[in-house]
């Protein structure tokens, strides 16, 4: 009784706070294949009903906790003097979020969201949910006063590029090493970016 009596008292950011704790701590205690919707909602000691009216899977949930009690993940704008080490700096907090999940985890969010938000996966995770082109415009703009490019003579695909390389090399290997990130920079990124200059 006292119990059922606690469970009502809970609501709104009280009530999410834990549901998103009990989900990260079952994550972390049982990894991601054994993570259920049950299991979640039994640590919390409330339902599975609870748990569905504010996420319709396990991915949804763990992605939440994650940005709630993981380290943060911001892709944000730097400067540090030449454009391939901006990239690489710009484009590292993904290769740190799944280290910090782990390849099965990153394989099972993957299997769970193909066909759903998977291009939105690093949007969810993000918090400050910026563009990719907002965070490597200023970069692109110093690399273009250092005669390392023409900004003018890029389109908006090949600025993309990065960010669709990343996705890719997820959605293939379900995992992104730093030895990953820097040979997509290296021999992706900055060839498509410097042919800019022959043109």
């Amino acid at each position: 009784m006292v119990e059922n009596e606690h469970q009502k008292r809970r609501h709104g950011k009280k009530l999410e706070y834990d549901l998103l704790e009990a989900a990260w701590n079952e994550f972390r205690d049982k990894g991601y294949d054994k993570l259920t919707m049950e299991g979640i909602s039994a640590r919390a000691k409330t339902t599975k009903t609870v748990l569905y009216r504010r996420w319709p899977n396990k991915a949804t949930i763990l992605i939440n906790a994650f940005k709630k009690f993981g380290p943060k993940v911001n892709m944000n704008p730097v400067d540090t003097g030449n454009l391939r080490d901006d990239l690489i700096t710009m484009m590292k907090p993904p290769t740190q979020l799944f280290e910090v999940l782990g390849k099965d985890a990153v394989q099972g969010l993957i299997a769970d969201q193909v066909g759903n938000k998977i291009f939105g996966l690093f949007k969810h995770i993000s918090d400050d949910g910026a563009s990719f082109t907002k965070i490597i415009t200023p970069a692109l703009k110093s690399a273009d006063k250092r005669g390392e490019i023409k900004l003018d003579k890029m389109d908006q695909h090949v600025i993309n590029l990065p960010v669709i390389m990343l996705i890719t090399t997820v959605l293939s290997q379900g995992m992104l090493s730093k030895g990953d990130l820097i040979a997509i920079v290296d021999d992706i990124v900055m060839p498509a970016f410097t042919h800019s200059l022959d043109k």
